[in-house]
């Protein structure tokens, strides 16, 4: 791969701790849990970090619960004053976009993995496929024209991926992809193993441990950390730029 089609490095924390590495950009955040949404000052601590360093910074915004939203907009205007060129912002969840764009319309939008729509799990690589089918799997919902027609339209032309077991499909015309590495999402919910009060709107109780979940319906264990589950795939496309892919998403710690 020549020089000119290396993908550039960004490094994905969801909590603050000196920054190192030959990264060009910090992503922080979260991407699964509502209720890990930084708190102003911690994004406020992370913007200047990054620019600190002479990065990029991308704040990553959760799938949101209704509670949450006040605490997105405190965020996002305490952010306001410090963002430059070059920075981003992550959304999860599409009721995320309107605040975003209110706040920060300087700013592009990126849509997180999670609204990817991938075809995900270790399954599928026992599945008997044909060529047709296979190429079906390697895709997600922002791989057909009108799809990408309309992202287009709302002005979002960057799509964060999942690095799928099974190998990913080219992005169509337009649009640019950043991949998460080495942990991709298999399934998401609402639900939490470690949140008590499943009625209140915050969660009170401690992040627990992630644990391994093992089946013998495959040789891949899944990492449960919160309320989304994992595969680990360090083994990256051998030629990202071929796929569309542009940015490559160092995750050093399970995502939350």
């Amino acid at each position: 791969m020549s020089n000119a089609a290396e993908p550039r490095s960004a490094l994905f924390l969801n909590r603050l701790v000196p920054l190192s590495g030959r990264y060009e950009r910090l992503y922080f955040g979260a991407e699964f849990c509502p209720w890990l949404l930084p708190q102003p000052e911690a994004g406020v601590a992370a913007c200047r970090a990054a620019h600190d360093q002479g990065w990029h910074f991308t704040l990553a915004t959760p799938v949101l619960a209704e509670s949450v939203l006040p605490r997105l907009r405190d965020l996002l205007e305490a952010l306001a004053g410090l963002v430059e060129p070059g920075d981003e912002v992550l959304i999860s969840d599409w009721g995320a976009l309107e605040l975003v764009r209110e706040a920060l319309p300087q700013l592009p939008i990126l849509l997180g993995r999670i609204l990817s729509g991938q075809k995900r799990g270790p399954r599928i690589l026992e599945l008997p496929l044909t060529v047709e089918q296979r190429e079906y799997f390697r895709r997600g919902s922002w791989y057909g024209r009108e799809a990408a027609a309309l992202l287009e339209e709302m002005g979002i032309a960057r799509v964060e991926l999942d690095n799928l077991l099974q190998g990913l499909a080219p992005l169509p015309t337009g649009l640019t992809g950043s991949l998460h590495y080495p942990y991709a999402m298999v399934t998401s919910s609402r639900n939490c193993p470690f949140r008590v009060d499943l009625k209140g709107t915050g969660c009170g109780s401690r992040c627990g441990e992630a644990f391994r979940l093992e089946t013998d319906q495959t040789p891949i264990p899944l990492l449960q950390c919160g309320n989304t589950q994992f595969l680990q795939n360090p083994a990256l496309p051998s030629d990202p730029s071929a796929l569309g892919i542009d940015r490559l998403v160092h995750h050093p710690y399970l995502p939350r």
